[in-house]
C-alpha cells in the first residue's frame, strides 16, 4: 500500500468511527428530547409555510431568519450531496442509503438542540456585530480553551473545505463530457476566488442575500430532474425500494464480482457520508443561523430542522437516481461526479450533462460561499473580530490553489480535522440535553 492510500485509509477509518459516535449522540439526544424532530413537524409546517412573509425587519448586523436557514442549507447542500450517495453505494452497496436516512432523522434532533443554544448563547459587541455558533456555547459549557480548539478546528476545515469543493467543480466544468463549453482549471478557479472574495467582504447580509436565491435554484434544476427520471420508471423504482433494504441485510453482487451489501458495509459508509452531507451535530450550522434576526431560540432550532431533512431527501434522491440508471457499479466509469453525470445523460442526452454540470456550479458554489462565511466567523472569534482581511486573501487563494492542485492527501487530513471539532461539539450537546445548565438557559441576545 502507498503512503497515500495509507493516510487515506487511516483518515476514511477515523472519521467513520467519528460519524458512528455523533449518530449514536444524536439518538441519544433524540431519546433525551422525546424525539423532538416528530413532535415538531406541525410546528416546523407552520413556520415554512410563513418564511418568506413580511413583517420581520433586520437589525444592522442580522438578517431574517429565512435567510439565515438558507445561509445554512448551502454548506449542507453542496456538491456532496449529489456524488456522496453514489460513492456510498459503490463502496457499501445499496442498502447504504438507510444511513442517509438515520443521519438526517437523528441528526434533526442535533440540528434542533445546537441551533436553539446559539441563539442563546450568542453574544452581541460593543459595534452591535453579534458573535455566534458553537464557539460561544463550548466556551459556557466546556471551557476557554475547547470554543478555541473548536474555532482552530472549524477555520482550518472551512478554508480547505471550500478549497475541496473549488476542486471538484473546476474539475466537473473541465471535463471532457462538456465538450466545446469546457472551462479551464485556471480560468473558472480565478473567478470563483474572486466572485467570493467580494460577497465576503460585503458580510452576511450580502451572503444571506445571494443564499436566498440560490438555495431555490438548487432544488429547481436538481430535484426537478431527479423526479423525472425515478417517475419515469415507476415499476423499477419500487424495486429499488426493496433493493435498498435487502442489501442492508445481504451481501449484493455488482457486474464486476465485487461483492457489497450487508449492514455493517451499508452503515460503515452511509453513515459515513450521510454525517458530512447534514453537518448535524458538528456545530456549523448554527454559525448563520446565530445572525437571525430572532429572539426565539425554540423556533429558529425548528426551522432549522428543514436544512438537515433537506439535505438527506436530496442525497437520497441522488442515491435513488443512480441506482434506477445503474451507473454506480460501471466499471468504465470514474468513482464520484462522472456517474452522476453519466445517469443525467441516460434521460437527458447531451442536455443532461450540461443540466448536471450547471447544478454542479450552483451547489459547489453555495456550499463554498457557506464554507467560507463559517470560517470567516471562526477566524474572528479567535482574533476577536479583527484582521479579516487576511482571512479573505487566504481563502481566495484556497479556493484558487484547490481549484488546480491535485491534493487528495490533505483534503483525506482534514478528515482528523472534522472529527477532532466534532467530536468534542456531540458531546457539548449531550451534557447540555442532560443537565440544561441554568446560565445557558437564561442567556439572551443582549
Amino acid at each position: 500500500m502507498s503512503f497515500e492510500n495509507f493516510i487515506k485509509a487511516a483518515c476514511d477509518y477515523m472519521l467513520y468511527v467519528s460519524c458512528i459516535c455523533i449518530l449514536a449522540g444524536s439518538i441519544f439526544i433524540s431519546i433525551k428530547t422525546r424525539f423532538i424532530q416528530l413532535r415538531l413537524i406541525p410546528q416546523l409546517f407552520k413556520l415554512t409555510s410563513n418564511l418568506f412573509l413580511k413583517g420581520k425587519t433586520e437589525g444592522k448586523h442580522t438578517i431574517r431568519p429565512y435567510k439565515a436557514l438558507f445561509t445554512a442549507m448551502s454548506t449542507t447542500l453542496g456538491i456532496g450531496t449529489i456524488v456522496g450517495p453514489v460513492i456510498a453505494i459503490h463502496l457499501g452497496g445499496p442498502g447504504a442509503l438507510i444511513g442517509f436516512l438515520l443521519t438526517s432523522f437523528f441528526g434533526s434532533a442535533a440540528t434542533y438542540v445546537e441551533v436553539s443554544l446559539s441563539i442563546r448563547s450568542r453574544q452581541k459587541l460593543p459595534s452591535g456585530e453579534i458573535m455566534g455558533g458553537p464557539m460561544q456555547y463550548l466556551k459556557i459549557l466546556f471551557s476557554p480553551f475547547a470554543a478555541k480548539w473548536y474555532a482552530v478546528c472549524c477555520f482550518i476545515l472551512m478554508t480547505t473545505w471550500s478549497g475541496a469543493q473549488a476542486n471538484q467543480l473546476a474539475a466537473m466544468l473541465d471535463s471532457p463530457l462538456l465538450g466545446s463549453l469546457r472551462v479551464p482549471a485556471l480560468i473558472s478557479g480565478g473567478v470563483m476566488a474572486l466572485i467570493v472574495l467580494s460577497l465576503l467582504v460585503g458580510g452576511i447580509k450580502r451572503i444571506g442575500s445571494v443564499e436566498a436565491k440560490l438555495i431555490p435554484i438548487k432544488f429547481v434544476l436538481y430535484l426537478g430532474a431527479c423526479f423525472f427520471i425515478l417517475f419515469s420508471d415507476l415499476p423499477k423504482l419500487g424495486e429499488i425500494f426493496v433493493l435498498i433494504f435487502k442489501s442492508a441485510f445481504s451481501p449484493y453482487a455488482m457486474v464486476s464480482g465485487t461483492v457489497v451489501g450487508g449492514l455493517m458495509s451499508a452503515l460503515r459508509w452511509g453513515v459515513f457520508k450521510g454525517t458530512q452531507c447534514c453537518e448535524a451535530g458538528i456545530g456549523t450550522q448554527t454559525i448563520p443561523h446565530s445572525m437571525a434576526e430572532t429572539n426565539d431560540p425554540e423556533a429558529q432550532g425548528t426551522l432549522a430542522m428543514l436544512s438537515t431533512y433537506a439535505a438527506g431527501f436530496v442525497a437520497f434522491l441522488s442515491g435513488c437516481v443512480a441506482l434506477m440508471t445503474e451507473t454506480w457499479q460501471d466499471p468504465s466509469l470514474p468513482l464520484g461526479m462522472s456517474m452522476v453525470a453519466a445517469s443525467f445523460k441516460l434521460y437527458f442526452s447531451s442536455f443532461g450533462v450540461a443540466a448536471i454540470a450547471s447544478c454542479a456550479l450552483v451547489f459547489a458554489f453555495g456550499t463554498i460561499l457557506g464554507n467560507s462565511y463559517n470560517g470567516s466567523q471562526a477566524f474572528g472569534f479567535l482574533t476577536q473580530n479583527k484582521r479579516f482581511k487576511y482571512y479573505y486573501v487566504l481563502t481566495a487563494a484556497m479556493i484558487f490553489l484547490g481549484s488546480i492542485l491535485d491534493a487528495k492527501i490533505v483534503w483525506s487530513l482534514t478528515d482528523i480535522v472534522l472529527a477532532c471539532m466534532a467530536l468534542p461539539h456531540m458531546a457539548a450537546l449531550m451534557v447540555y440535553v442532560v443537565k440544561k445548565p441554568q446560565e445557558i438557559q437564561s442567556l439572551a441576545i443582549r
